[in-house]
C-alpha cells in the first residue's frame, strides 16, 4: 500500500541521527532546545523560539536516549524505549526517542502546558530516561507559534498538496522529495501540514489523532502566499497525525511565479510569522 506523504514525511522527514553508544548518564536539554517540530524555527542568537500548547516539539540535549524507539501506534504513549517527558509536570505523548549527539525527542506539547486563561508563560521541561530525570529546563510557550512542514524540515519544498494530490514543487523535484510533484497554479485550491495552530474545538486529548470530528483552530491564520493573503478555507487538525494541522487555502490569483514562492503562516494579529525558508511552485 502507498504511504501517504504525510506518512512518509513523519517516518523519513523529521531529522534522524544515527544511534550512538549512550552510558547511563543524567539527561540534559540543551539550552533553548525545544523546537518548532516543523520548521526548527530559532531566534538569532540561535535559540528556540516559543512554541505552542498541542504542536509537535522537537526537543534536544544529550542523554536524552538509549535506543531508537518510533511511535507505531494512536495515541501516542508517553514512555516510548524508557523515556519519559513532562511540561510543567504534564505528561507528553512521544511520537520518536533518538539517541545520538545531541540526541532528539519528538513530542507534542500537552494543550494544558500553561494554565486555565493564560494566554503564555514560561515552562518547565523534564526530561525522564530509564528513571534518571534531567534537571528543570525553562520553555516559553504560547497559545499559538506556527510552522509549517517541509521536506527538508524548515528550509525546503512544503508539504503542500495539489487538487490532483502531487506536492506543489517542480516537476524535477519529485526525486528529491520522493512524491510526485508539479507546480501549483494560480486560483487552484489546496492543502498543507502545519503546526503550532493551539487549541481547537471540540478539543482534544493529547497524543490523539482526530478522526472521530472534525476540529477547527480556535484563531484562524493567515496565510501568505508570496506575500499575497491566500483565503482560507480550513484551519484545524488533521485527521490522522497527532499534533498536525491541516490548512486548506486557494492559491492567490494575483500571486507570484516561480519555483521557489514562500509559504507563510501569521497569527491573527501579524504577531508572529513563520519561517520565510520554506516555499512551494507556482506556475500559470
Amino acid at each position: 500500500m502507498r504511504r501517504s506523504v504525510m506518512q512518509r514525511y513523519c517516518f523519513y522527514g523529521i531529522a534522524i541521527l544515527f544511534p550512538a553508544l549512550v552510558y547511563a548518564q543524567t539527561p540534559a536539554v540543551a539550552d533553548g532546545g525545544v523546537l518548532n517540530g516543523a520548521s526548527f524555527a530559532k531566534d538569532a542568537n540561535g535559540r528556540g523560539m516559543p512554541v505552542a500548547v498541542g504542536s509537535l516539539v522537537s526537543i534536544f540535549g544529550a542523554n536524552l536516549a538509549t535506543s531508537l524507539a518510533s511511535a507505531d501506534t494512536v495515541p501516542f504513549s508517553t514512555s516510548l524505549g524508557g523515556v519519559s517527558v513532562t511540561f510543567g509536570d504534564v505528561p507528553a505523548p512521544l511520537r520518536n526517542v533518538i539517541p545520538g549527539d545531541p540526541a532528539q525527542l519528538n513530542a507534542q506539547l500537552p494543550f494544558g502546558a500553561l494554565g486555565p486563561g493564560q494566554q503564555s508563560g514560561t515552562v518547565s521541561v523534564v526530561v525522564t530516561v530509564n528513571g534518571v530525570s534531567s534537571a528543570p529546563k525553562p520553555v516559553p510557550v504560547v497559545l499559538m507559534a506556527p510552522g509549517v512542514f517541509s521536506i527538508p524540515p524548515g528550509i525546503g519544498n512544503a508539504v503542500l498538496v495539489t487538487s490532483d494530490g502531487k506536492i506543489a514543487a517542480p516537476t524535477s523535484a519529485s526525486a528529491s522529495i520522493g512524491y510526485p510533484t508539479r507546480p501549483i497554479k494560480p486560483g487552484e485550491g489546496c492543502f498543507f501540514y502545519a503546526t503550532g495552530l493551539g487549541p481547537v474545538t471540540p478539543p482534544v486529548k493529547d497524543g490523539h489523532d482526530s478522526l472521530d470530528a472534525l476540529r477547527t483552530a480556535n484563531s484562524q491564520p493567515i496565510v501568505m502566499v508570496g506575500g499575497m493573503t491566500a483565503h482560507v478555507d480550513f484551519a484545524g487538525l488533521s485527521p490522522q497525525f497527532p499534533g498536525v494541522y491541516q490548512i486548506n487555502i486557494t492559491i492567490p490569483n494575483n500571486a507570484p511565479i516561480g519555483d521557489a514562492i514562500p509559504l507563510q503562516i501569521q497569527t491573527p494579529d501579524g504577531s508572529v510569522t513563520s519561517t520565510d525558508k520554506v516555499t512551494i511552485a507556482i506556475s500559470q
